[in-house]
Parts: C-alpha cells; structure tokens; sequence
C-alpha cells in the first residue's frame, strides 16, 4: 500500500535536469510581454548542448512573422530585446496512475524548471545550434541534410536574411550555467495515491487501479509529394526512430 508516502522528489542538481533535458524537444517558455505588461507563455523546441565548460538550451522559432500579425510575436520581441528574463519547463511522462478516485487518478512524471535569460545566438553560432536543435528531434539528421546556406558562395544566407544579422529562423539561448536557475521534479509512485481501504473495495473491490506506462512511438513514414521516389525507404535517422520504440 502506498498510503501518504510523499512521492515527489524536488532537487536543483544540474545532472539530474540535463538528464531530463536530453529526452525532450519541445518546452514551454514563459516571458512578461513587454508591450502589454502580461505574461506570455508559447511551445519551442529546443536542443542542450555543451560548449567547453558552458551548458546552454538552444530555442528555435521564426522571427520572420508580418509585423501585423497577432499569432506568436512571442520570439521576434525576445530577439528584439536580447536578454530577456524567462522561465522554461519541460516534462517527460512517465505513466498515468489510474485510481478509483478523483483524487487518486494522477502522473508519474520528471520536469524541469529553468529560470534564466533568452540571448540571441550569434550569426557565428547559428550553424552549430541548428545541428544541436537538428540532432535533438531527430538524432543524426544533421549528417544527412543539404549544407546549410551561410552566405559564403555570395547567395542568399539562411543565417542572415536582411544584411542585419537577422535570420529568418532565429536561435535563442538560455545558460544553464550563468545565473539560471534549475529546478528538477520527479513524481514516482507504483500504485495511485491517497486511497483508503474503502476505496480499494469500492463496487465489491472490482474497481482497477494501477499503472499506465507511457513512451513515446513513431508510426511508418510518409513520403511527402516532391519524393520523386516513392518506394525509396526514409533516411537511416527517420527509421531508427520508427524502430527504437518496436
């Protein structure tokens, strides 16, 4: 029985957050619109990568958005702004509890909180952080990809599209390192919580409670309509992801 044995287990290890950070790719990221004073909050992916004794988050997103458009100004003003204060989470589930209860019927997971500042990425930079972001949703795309346009054969760059360091998708960084603050949760339970004897014999004991595990699949790939090959099979990167959950 489980009883009220706390679960949850809070920590500020930087080790045990960069573990959960290498699962994921996408975060949420929370910001103080500077025009209106209110919070913000929109999905990114992201990537964590280690530079020398640096530990940073990458962040992707267009900066390229119509000025009048109301969708997501959320990155062109981080980017404007350049050191921002936000706050980044990201969680991995683990398995649903399933009670008999309300009460009981709850998570296992592991998250991370980061509060820290949003810089924009260098031109010089751009390049490895797009194969850092690259790697991370799909480890060893990076190695199969056309050459990223960076402006060295006198054509147009796709790490500087106005002549003004501005690229049309922007790259943020967040330090792990440099005054963040990281704050790692974990909640581990083996059977739902809070219940009591008359919960377990509710409906003459017949109700179910356990554990749901959760992970994460990819389904068969779909070529899309400019694959002049149609029965060619996918990259290596794309079927190893097809098959790591089999």
């Amino acid at each position: 029985m489980s009883g009220h044995v706390k679960r949850t287990k809070e920590t500020d290890d930087l080790s045990a957050a960069i573990a959960v950070l290498k699962q994921g790719y996408v975060c949420t990221l929370a910001h103080v619109d500077p025009e209106t004073g209110r919070p913000r909050c929109v999905p990114m992916v992201y990537a964590y990568h280690e530079q020398g004794n640096e530990k940073l988050l990458y962040l992707h997103g267009s900066v390229d958005w119509p000025p009048e458009s109301k969708l997501n100004p959320s990155l062109r003003q981080l980017w404007k702004a350049d050191g921002v204060a936000v706050c980044l989470t990201v969680t991995v589930l683990d398995s649903l509890l399933v009670g008999r209860a309300a009460i009981s019927t709850s998570l296992n997971y592991r998250s991370v909180v980061v509060d820290g500042t949003a810089r924009k990425v260098d031109r010089k930079d751009r390049t490895k952080a797009f194969e850092a972001l690259t790697d991370q949703v799909i480890p060893g795309r990076w190695a199969e990809l056309r050459p990223i346009k960076d402006g060295s054969d006198g054509k147009a760059s796709e790490l500087d599209s106005d002549g003004k360091q501005t690229p049309t998708v922007g790259v943020l960084s967040i330090s792990l390192t440099e005054k963040a603050t990281v704050r790692v949760k974990r909640h581990h339970a083996p059977e739902p919580e809070h219940e009591h004897q008359d919960d377990r014999d509710w409906d003459g004991g017949r109700a179910w409670g356990g554990l749901l595990p959760i992970r994460q699949v990819y389904g068969p790939a779909v070529p899309d309509s400019h694959v002049k090959d149609l029965g060619a099979d996918p990259p290596a990167s794309v079927q190893k992801l097809i098959h790591r959950g089999t």
